[in-house]
């Protein structure tokens, strides 16, 4: 019985991820220790940041095989978390499993960041882009879940571009909190592949980045969306199964 389960195992673990073929695992984090591994991720802008605060309590593993990013109330703060990889890639293919936030106010991602962005104007290639494989502003909205590519400064919305961005919803009708779902981008020197499941959701040839970038995990509350949030049904969560990075020999 405990070699058919332990079969069974490797066999949901085959069909659960949508690796491109040519791609090996570089990078994986599991989340079955009891604690964030230092090593692999940094805590990100600790202490005030946009509506909330993080803190490294809002980071949670208790060794169960989940990292959870937790939004709760501790008195007048909103307590909310985001991490970074210590790595850094340059090009591959990105997957989690996640099942995102039920509320809304405050929204939960997987995506990369460029240690170069905003360096150069106008020139993702060099600065590197924002690139958010999954972005989720809770259930109910209908633009509740989004791919999207930024580069230039943040401050400057007239400078500011969106490559590519789409509402998974008004394509399957799901709410990505209802379940966990497998995410992924694959990075290439001329295009983005974006995927939910194993489905392509879409592509995109704007602000490809040419620079190494790092994976930030995040459930934070913004100005514009803080007030949505119900603090009487806190904590809310974010919880992933795994990272894995793939990249080509």
């Amino acid at each position: 019985m405990k070699l058919l389960l332990a079969a069974f195992c490797v066999l949901v673990f085959a069909q659960a991820s949508f690796v491109p073929e040519g791609y090996t695992l570089v990078f994986a984090d599991e989340f079955d220790a009891v604690g964030l591994d230092r090593a692999a991720w940094d805590y990100r802008y600790l202490g005030e940041y946009q509506a909330g605060w993080n803190s490294e309590e809002a980071v949670v593993q208790l060794g169960d095989g989940l990292l959870q990013l937790v939004t709760t109330r501790q008195g007048e703060r909103t307590l909310t978390g985001m991490i970074r990889s210590s790595a850094e890639w340059q090009y591959g293919y990105f997957e989690a499993r996640i099942q995102f936030q039920a509320l809304q106010g405050h929204h939960g991602a997987f995506w990369l960041q460029s240690p170069r962005y905003n360096d150069y104007l106008n020139d993702p290639a060099q600065s590197g882009a924002e690139i958010d494989i999954a972005e989720y502003f809770g259930g109910g909205r209908e633009r509740e879940f989004q791919h999207n590519v930024y580069w230039n400064p943040y401050d400057s919305p007239e400078l500011q571009r969106i490559g590519w961005t789409i509402s998974y919803r008004r394509l399957s009708g799901q709410e990505m909190s209802a379940d966990f779902h497998v995410f992924g981008l694959l990075w290439t020197p001329t295009e983005y592949v974006f995927t939910v499941d194993g489905v392509e959701t879409g592509r995109t040839t704007a602000g490809v980045s040419q620079t190494p970038e790092y994976i930030v995990l995040s459930l934070i509350t913004s100005a514009w969306e803080a007030e949505r949030l119900p603090a009487d049904q806190l904590p809310d969560a974010m919880l992933i199964d795994y990272v894995r990075v793939y990249q080509q020999p």
